[in-house]
């Protein structure tokens, strides 16, 4: 099957009535955010997403996005492979289905003014919030090993002056 441009927004009730579903790509191009934080500009990510109502009539959307990126190692600076493979389940926030009401297995999806939901961020956001905190090779593979890593020493303290020293000639 040949993979697709994902779009760009799309009408969840809509779709979920029709029980569509999605196989394609989001270019890389459309990601500043997420390929702001990687070591190189990430290829082409992966989207597969179904439309539906789950048996409580709630129009929903759940999916899948993968990526092979490469990530900075915060311990010696080079570059290290990393794989991203999320999954995600949304319901839109409707005049019937508010934010509050949802069943919490769903995150809300705001919908803009002419009642779609903006796919390309909406992954974006998922991608950046399955980065590693702080990205590093493990043990074996890193440069620089944990066991010679230095942090540094404070430097000797100067002989100060006591400032209680009047009040000890005064004592005497």
């Amino acid at each position: 099957m040949q993979k697709v441009l994902i779009p760009l927004s799309v009408d969840p009730v809509r779709n979920s009535g029709k029980r569509l579903s999605f196989d394609g790509y989001i270019p890389s191009k459309n990601l500043p955010r997420f390929n702001e934080v990687l070591a190189s500009p990430c290829p082409d990510v992966e989207v597969t997403l179904w439309f539906g109502t789950d048996e409580q009539k709630i129009h929903n959307f759940r999916g899948q996005a993968k990526a092979n990126v490469e990530l900075t190692c915060q311990r010696c600076g080079g570059t290290m492979p990393y794989s991203l493979a999320i999954e995600f389940q949304y319901a839109p926030v409707t005049k019937r289905q508010t934010a509050e009401d949802m069943p919490e297995h769903y995150e809300a999806a705001e919908l803009n003014e002419l009642g779609e939901v903006l796919l390309h961020p909406l992954v974006e956001d998922e991608l950046l919030l399955a980065l590693p905190i702080v990205a590093k090779h493990t043990e074996q593979d890193c440069a620089i090993k944990s066991d010679t890593m230095s942090y540094g020493e404070l430097p000797a303290e100067a002989e100060k002056p006591n400032p209680f020293a009047v009040l000890q000639k005064l004592k005497k």
